[in-house]
């Protein structure tokens, strides 16, 4: 499902991230980072927010990145999460039927 996307990100930081990144607080602090431009874009202009469309893609580019670096599968991560998705709407609209 995100082979080819995780085989781009691969191509352009796999090397870089190896060689320089020990721990995954790196990768961590990255991913707060951009969750956090996300934020502010949101609370400043909503919906609106100048390219926020970007910075949520650039939360999916680190994750993608910091799954090479673990060196795991996204495309199976992927679907997992899709089932614990599936699973928590499923009981969060029976909660609100109820």
């Amino acid at each position: 499902m995100l082979k080819e996307a995780q085989e781009t990100v691969k191509k352009i930081s796999y090397n870089a991230h190896k060689k320089e990144v020990f721990t995954s607080s790196f990768f961590i602090t990255l991913l707060a980072e951009q969750v956090g431009q996300v934020a502010e874009k949101y609370i400043e202009k909503g919906r609106l927010g100048k390219d926020i469309e970007v910075d949520i893609a650039d939360i999916i580019v680190a994750s993608l990145a910091y799954l090479n670096w673990l060196e795991k599968d996204a495309s199976e991560a992927f679907g997992k999460s899709l089932e614990k998705h599936e699973k928590a709407i499923s009981r969060f609209i029976k909660q609100t039927k109820q």
